[in-house]
This record gives C-alpha cells, structure tokens and sequence, in this order.
C-alpha cells in the first residue's frame, strides 16, 4: 500500500509521502535542458488533466515534481548556464502562476481528505477494538465457567470417592462388629429359663449350652425299687 492510501498514518505523514514521491527526480548529464523544459510542458497538461479528473494525489506529485526538477534539479545540469534555452522563461512564469499557487491548494484539499479519512479510521478502529474486548471478555467469561465446571466436577469426584471410603470403613467395622457378636454368641452358655428369675438360687448363673452333636439332654433313669 502506497503510503498516501494508508488511511491509518496521521494526514500531515501522508501529505509527506507524496512530497517525497514527487522529489523523486532525476536529471541526467547526457540529456540537453530544453529536453527538460519540453518535458515540463507535458508535466503540467497532465497535471491539469488529473486535478480536473479528481485525482488530487497524482496532480500533487506531478506539480511537485514540476517544482522540483526546475529549481533544484536542473539548475545543477552542466549545461544549464551555458545553453540557450527560450522556454526558461515561460517556465518561470509557470512556476509562480500555476505550480506553486495548484500545489498549494492541492495540499489543503489533500490535508481535508485525509483528516476526514484519519477521523473515520479512528472511528471504525475504536469499533473494532471494542468487539475485540467484547470478544475477548465473553472467552474469558467461557474459560472462567469451564475451570468453573471442571473444579465441581473434580470436588464432586473427590467426594465420591471419600464417600466410598467411608462406605468400606463403616462395612468393615459392621463385619468385624458382626464376627466379634457371632464369636461371643456362638460360645456363650445359657441356662434354663427358670434360672433366669429373681430368687432363684441360680440366677444370674448360666449352664453350658447342649452341643448340636449331643441331642437333648437326658432324664436320670428311674429307680427300680
């Protein structure tokens, strides 16, 4: 991109730009002046024909380097004090008539097109600065409910599974509870019912349980006499 296209340099740096395009001239030793001065003839007709079409940027560099090649250029040609030259002085009259006054004015038309053009980039820069943040914020609110999320998933993981262990420690210590109940009952001894009334000589006290292998206990026989 040409610098005075880039709409997003200050206007003043743009105005420049085609300032330092248009200086861009280039006298060669070999070449006779009045070729130059027939040249800048050209160099004005089209410089008229652009700023009439509304191409101010082409018909600023090329008044620009009309001024540039007949006051600094040129003069420094070897031939240029010795060679007769009739239209040095209807370029003179040029100079002060038409390129100078039209680069002048162009320079303010261009300065007005490019504060317009640098007041809109600004505009529609700070548009898109906003919608980056906007963006930027929503992705960020996106990541901030993502860890948000994964965070609940990992405590509710981690709580599963201290509820899990709790689970095993609770069923142990019912199994062992139960092997201790089964161990105490399996091997304690009962007594027959009426020892376990008040005043009863024996109560309190237990009788060893009959074995499952010894059936029912026995009457003592009767006497025969």
């Amino acid at each position: 991109m040409s610098e005075y296209a880039d709409t997003s340099l200050p206007p003043e740096d743009r105005v420049r730009g085609l300032i330092h395009m248009g200086s861009s001239v280039e006298v060669n030793e070999d070449v006779p002046p009045r070729r130059y001065y027939r040249s800048g003839v050209e160099i004005i007709r089209m410089a008229t024909i652009y700023s009439e079409e509304g191409n101010i940027e082409r018909a600023f560099i090329l008044y620009n380097k009309y001024i540039t090649l007949f006051l600094e250029k040129l003069p420094k040609h070897r031939e240029y004090k010795t060679a007769i030259i009739p239209e040095k002085r209807e370029t003179v009259k040029k100079l002060k008539e038409v390129a100078f006054p039209k680069a002048e004015e162009l320079k303010k038309e261009l300065l007005a097109k490019y504060n317009k053009e640098y007041a809109e980039y600004n505009i529609q820069k700070k548009k898109r600065e906003e919608a980056f943040a906007r963006t930027l914020a929503l992705q960020q609110q996106l990541e901030e409910e993502r860890q948000r999320v994964a965070r609940m998933k990992q405590q509710q993981a981690e709580q599963e599974q201290f509820h899990a262990f709790e689970d095993m420690i609770r069923r142990q210590e019912l199994e062992k509870e139960r092997l201790r109940v089964v161990q105490q009952f399996g091997t304690a001894t009962v007594g027959p019912p009426e020892a376990w009334w008040p005043g009863n000589k024996h109560w309190g006290q237990r009788e060893p349980l009959a074995s499952p292998d010894e059936g029912p206990p026995c009457s003592p026989p009767a006497s025969t006499s």
